[in-house]
């Protein structure tokens, strides 16, 4: 082979390799990006509402605000402040940066127009989430949040909680996942079946906070998005 041929070849396969790298090159800020897109998901949780649907939790945030209904005596002043701050911190535990702070979450609901009459908790959450321009929202409420009367080794009365949380797809604008907890708490001796669950609680009287994230934490066990 003379040189000139021999030349000719080498600047072909340089060539060659050329495009390959410049393809790839190509290709591969196009897959990290999507991949990017998945991880950027965000989520963001409105504040939790007083009350449950005469009839069916399931039913609860499709009906108007003004047919939840709870016992003014079982709900502990702020239950419903303190179970959105305990959601948005499981969210936050979970996945960090893709949860949006709760106070701008707030804010944003604070300057909702709502109906009472007529809109349903749904319909806000929606509106809510549209304005935020999040991926996935999270509601919550709860019916009863009623404190011990007591110590965490003798109680008069126990804590009694009962709440649900759910989780809305803002592409499909469906709940794609609920749960609820509804538990006063009982004595071992009151209850054998419920042996596994008063050891995880330390074998002791739990205050109503604490029996609300003990029924948070088994909830989020079925959870359906993942890191």
């Amino acid at each position: 082979m003379d040189r000139s041929a021999c030349l000719n070849k080498i600047k072909k396969t340089i060539t060659f390799f050329c495009i390959i790298v410049i393809g790839a090159g190509l290709i591969l800020p196009v897959q990290e990006s999507a991949g990017q897109g998945l991880a950027e998901e965000r989520i963001a949780v409105m504040p939790f509402i007083k009350g449950k649907n005469p009839d069916t939790v399931e039913e609860t945030i499709t009906c108007p605000y003004s047919s939840l209904c709870f016992d003014e005596q079982s709900m502990k002043a702020g239950a419903d402040t303190t179970l959105t701050r305990m959601l948005h911190s499981m969210l936050d535990r979970e996945f960090g940066g893709r949860v949006l702070p709760l106070a701008q979450a707030a804010a944003a609901f604070e300057i909702l127009k709502i109906d009472h009459a007529k809109d349903t908790p749904k319909a806000v959450l929606l509106n809510l989430g549209n304005s935020l321009k999040v991926d996935y929202m999270m509601a919550g409420n709860v019916w009863r949040y009623s404190e011990r009367v007591g110590t965490s080794f003798s109680v008069e009365k126990p804590a009694s909680v009962a709440f649900a949380v759910y989780l809305v797809d803002m592409k499909t604008k469906k709940v794609i996942w609920q749960d609820s907890y509804d538990e006063t708490q009982q004595a071992l001796t009151e209850n054998l079946f419920n042996v596994k669950d008063f050891f995880k609680q330390g074998a002791q009287w739990l205050t109503a906070d604490e029996l609300a994230r003990f029924g948070m934490e088994k909830m989020f066990k079925d959870f359906p998005l993942k890191k």
